[in-house]
């Protein structure tokens, strides 16, 4: 672990913002964190003032100039005190997408955890491990489940994840999957944006959820039946066999639509056999 106060000093940007500055090595020189012998790499900043630790991704900060800053909102520091929850930043870099995490100190195990499983995982060698998602994040009541900044303007899919009947299904699914014992995920930075993820019998598991109604059944069947296959071919966790979910509602009243998804190798469910769903995993 790399530990540094983060401080907000007067005349910065004009987003007021707090930072840490990566130091160790002689001016002039460029500095780069050790990996050797390790899985991870921590790089954090502690706010004193709020008691709020900030984790960086590590291993998109592999060579840097002396005194490099690192900074993160003060205002997303400034939440995570007041309200004990994470609070994420997303910063794009040269290096990639990271995500910054600030967490209370009452929450830094959670934190780190997180930071574990949803970070670049960099090697030696030139080789960077699969990223598997991040941890599930469960819709809210009142709003989309997806951050506006990834839909699309007219995107329909944005509609139907902003249905109470679509977060409800969503649920069910990653609670009946850590009921099993597998963690549900969310779609990292680098992932397509499924509903569902998870991973069981060395192999990945990639949900779409819909919600049906009797006037929008057939187009959301087809939606999603196009989306998930999608986005299991674009996930890439690192394992040879990515297994497509189609998550609905309920049982679709056209008889057809379980024989159509089987010839696509996607498993159609609802919650009423989401434990059979499950059972086909191992």
């Amino acid at each position: 672990m790399y530990i540094y106060n983060a401080t907000d000093p007067p005349g910065g940007r004009l987003t007021p913002e707090h930072k840490i500055q990566l130091t160790g090595q002689r001016r002039g020189e460029r500095g780069e964190l050790d990996w050797s012998g390790v899985d991870l790499v921590l790089l954090c900043g502690y706010v004193a003032g709020h008691d709020v630790f900030v984790f960086w991704d590590a291993a998109l900060h592999i060579d840097f100039s002396y005194s490099k800053n690192l900074q993160v909102r003060t205002a997303n520091v400034q939440e995570a005190a007041a309200s004990s929850v994470r609070v994420r930043q997303n910063r794009r870099l040269q290096t990639g997408m990271e995500v910054v995490i600030c967490a209370p100190s009452k929450m830094v195990i959670e934190a780190i955890e997180e930071r574990a499983s949803s970070g670049e995982v960099r090697l030696r060698g030139g080789n960077h491990s699969a990223r598997q998602g991040q941890p599930y994040t469960r819709p809210s009541g009142g709003g989309s489940a997806t951050p506006r900044s990834r839909v699309f303007r007219f995107d329909p899919d944005a509609i139907d994840r902003g249905t109470n009947a679509h977060k409800k299904v969503q649920n069910q699914l990653a609670d009946a999957v850590r009921k099993r014992g597998w963690e549900p995920l969310s779609p990292s930075d680098s992932d397509p944006l499924f509903d569902v993820g998870w991973t069981a019998a060395n192999a990945a598991w990639i949900a779409e959820v819909k919600s049906l109604t009797p006037a929008n059944e057939e187009r959301q069947l087809r939606l999603g039946l196009g989306q998930v296959l999608s986005y299991a071919h674009l996930v890439d966790w690192g394992f040879e066999k990515n297994h497509p979910v189609l998550a609905v509602e309920r049982e679709p009243s056209s008889a057809y639509w379980p024989d159509l998804c089987e010839s696509h190798g996607v498993a159609l469910s609802w919650p009423d056999v989401f434990g059979e769903l499950l059972d086909a995993c191992v």
